[in-house]
């Protein structure tokens, strides 16, 4: 029967109300509840940020305690004299009860402790020194401390707010004559009071305490992102951040409970209007399925057993006809062009499928295709011994489980700017042992009989033996370049050493990609280095009869720009960023992040350093021995310049023309 166009409207009508509630559906699911959690989120981070605060504030209430008593002529008195009465009068149990103060610390200037006192406050007992927290932080912050001093620390009894200022006169001037150290306990009390406050569940529990659960979204917290949010079920949020000590290290983890109130109740609004949405749907559902059944269902099935009547005699199912002249006739002939169209194609693609099958196994390259999803579709076995994936691993998994540079910041397949076929490109990939392999490749589109692009496929060889020894033969090769030019410079300018440190510190920056460095002599009379030549990071040092210098460090002090003399070898040292540099280097103020020494000597002694700073990655064995064969050389027009001429001293120009000539071989 021919539908009327009064049938094809209600038809389309109900399709287009189903759309509708779809899209709704669609829209509440993936946008409004997505938004309601976002809000529930920043909310959380919110709360969380002012439980933080609260803390913080904590801190610095204790801060501005322990300065009230540092700055203080009494205390500034007691240092001298160690009074009694003045420990007596104002380090009373109740005073620390009062300031719910865990200890007090008083040190001299040279970090001796000269009074503690520990309490426990909910017991009011004092309970002997907290070793692990006085020994490791309390005294390196007594022992000289110039500027405050405020934080975390964690020690036997718990985690511990600390406070340490310098014992100054009343109007706080030096000199320092100690440091005073006043320690809070972040204990149940104060959790407590912040729950009572913000009228959430706040937990504070260390690191090594933490669960499994929590463990896992500490995860989530980065630089950027010092808070991690998680729902913990459809009623409530969890929310996490880290606490860190005095050296910024993470020592516990603040948890936060918040009740998901604005969600759930705009939840259950939405499933009584699903509910009775629902009903309405499958009402309308009840009366199409009634028409469908009339109209299209009824001549679908004459037409399927007039097929099934033909195919069950065994004769050709084409052509196909019906006894009627309507609708159903033009879909018989239709059927008729599909059924040939679908034979010719099967017999096409099932010649297509067994002859790719067949490329894939003999060629001797591990060989993968992708979809316009860039989803596996297949993988050889090549493939497999190459990466240690298996095809049953691989297909239906991205590339990007395995493929590492480029490919993680560029697909070069689906790049545009790219041309294809892409040959011999090289990348990085990962070994299903965590291994990263060098691999040469070449890709190029497939496409379909249209040529609209389909997928990809790719080939690739494992190349990372070879690329290794090509890197370890140009690294050679350079190092070698270098030690004969140098050495050819020491045989025609033996007597300037200014050029020839020049060209020490040019070579051993360019074999170590380094951005500073210098090349100095030591002067063991004086006690100073007397630097040759060096980068602008060393210009701001101390200058002696015309000479850039680094004098000896102080008693007591080290110092990175000497520490090869101490070590009587080369070192290098790298992660230096958070350290600082006044106390690593004398004179130097910009940030030095990696760092080597390597020391000149001659038979002897150490007569000199060639120290480089700040390269790419850090330093390695490989960057420390080539400058210890370019410091050898060195050695011999420094040794030669402090000790004699060559032309007064044969034996010493045999040696120095011995030394140049191993350097050229």
């Amino acid at each position: 029967m021919r539908l009327n166009l009064k049938s094809r409207l209600l038809l389309t009508y109900a399709g287009f109300v189903l759309i509708a509630l779809s899209v709704a559906l669609f829209s509440y699911y993936y946008f409004v509840l997505p938004g309601y959690a976002l809000i529930e989120k920043q909310d959380a981070r919110h709360h969380m940020e002012r439980v933080l605060s609260s803390i913080d504030r904590e801190v610095v209430n204790l801060d501005r305690l322990v300065r009230d008593y540092a700055f203080w002529d009494d205390t500034y008195t007691f240092i001298n004299t160690a009074s009694e009465a003045y420990l007596q009068s104002n380090y009373l149990n109740e005073m620390l009860i009062d300031n719910r103060l865990s200890s007090v610390a008083i040190f001299n200037s040279h970090g001796t402790l000269l009074y503690y006192k520990h309490l426990d406050l909910v017991s009011g007992v004092e309970r002997p020194l907290d070793d692990s927290m006085y020994n490791d932080a309390l005294v390196e912050l007594g022992g000289g401390l110039i500027r405050p001093a405020s934080g975390l620390l964690a020690g036997d009894n718990g985690l511990q707010m600390v406070a340490a200022r310098s014992i100054m006169t009343s109007d706080a001037r030096g000199p320092v004559r100690g440091t005073l150290v006043f320690t809070r306990p972040l204990d149940s009390a104060l959790i407590n009071d912040l729950s009572r406050q913000f009228r959430f569940d706040i937990q504070v529990t260390p690191l090594q305490r933490i669960s499994a659960r929590a463990r896992q979204q500490l995860k989530h917290i980065t630089r950027t992102e010092p808070i991690s949010i998680h729902a913990s079920g459809d009623t409530t949020l969890d929310a996490f951040a880290k606490l860190t000590d005095l050296d910024q290290k993470e020592i516990a983890v603040v948890q936060m409970k918040l009740p998901r109130t604005l969600y759930v109740h705009t939840r259950n609004i939405m499933m009584s209007s699903l509910g009775f949405a629902l009903l309405s749907i499958l009402l309308m559902a009840f009366v199409f399925a009634a028409t469908v059944r009339r109209m299209v269902m009824q001549p679908f099935k004459e037409l399927a057993n007039v097929i099934h009547s033909y195919r069950g005699n065994r004769i050709a199912p084409m052509p196909l006809t019906l006894s009627c002249d309507n609708d159903m006739g033009g879909l018989a002939e239709e059927f008729n062009y599909l059924l040939t169209d679908l034979e010719e194609s099967r017999v096409h693609q099932t010649f297509s499928e067994e002859k790719t099958d067949l490329i894939k196994r003999v060629v001797p390259s591990a060989i993968f295709t992708v979809d316009s999803n860039k989803v596996i579709t297949s993988w050889n076995a090549r493939a497999e011994h190459i990466t240690g994936y298996s095809a049953a691993e691989m297909v239906g998994s991205t590339c990007f489980l395995f493929a590492q540079t480029p490919c993680q910041e560029s697909c070069g397949l689906f790049d545009e700017g790219i041309d294809k076929p892409i040959m011999g490109r090289e990348c990085t990939i990962r070994h299903k042992n965590g291994s990263v392999l060098t691999v040469s490749k070449n890709a190029d589109f497939l496409r379909d009989t249209q040529g609209h692009i389909i997928g990809g496929i790719e080939c690739f060889e494992d190349i990372t033996v070879r690329k290794r020894s090509e890197e370890a033969l140009q690294w050679e090769l350079a190092l070698n370049s270098r030690l004969a030019k140098l050495s050819h410079s020491i045989l025609h300018n033996a007597g300037n050493v200014r050029e020839v440190a020049g060209e020490v510190l040019e070579y051993a920056r360019n074999l170590t990609g380094s951005s500073h460095g210098f090349v100095a002599e030591l002067d063991e009379q004086d006690q100073f280095q007397r630097l040759w030549d060096y980068t602008p990071m060393f210009e701001g040092l101390q200058k002696h009869q015309g000479h850039p210098i680094i004098p000896a460090p102080a008693n007591g002090r080290g110092s990175l720009l000497h520490s090869v003399y101490k070590r009587q070898n080369g070192v290098y040292f790298n992660s230096l960023e958070q350290l600082s540099v006044v106390n690593l280097a004398d004179g130097i103020r910009e940030e030095i992040s990696h760092f080597m020494a390597v020391p000149v000597c001659d038979s002897k002694r150490i007569i000199g350093q060639v120290a480089l700073a700040n390269n790419a990655e850090g330093y390695g064995k490989r960057e420390l021995q080539a400058v210890e064969q370019l410091a050898e050389l060195f050695a011999v027009v420094l040794s030669q310049a402090q000790d004699v001429q060559c032309s007064d001293d044969v034996e010493t120009c045999h040696y120095v023309v011995k030394s140049l000539e191993v350097c050229q071989m």
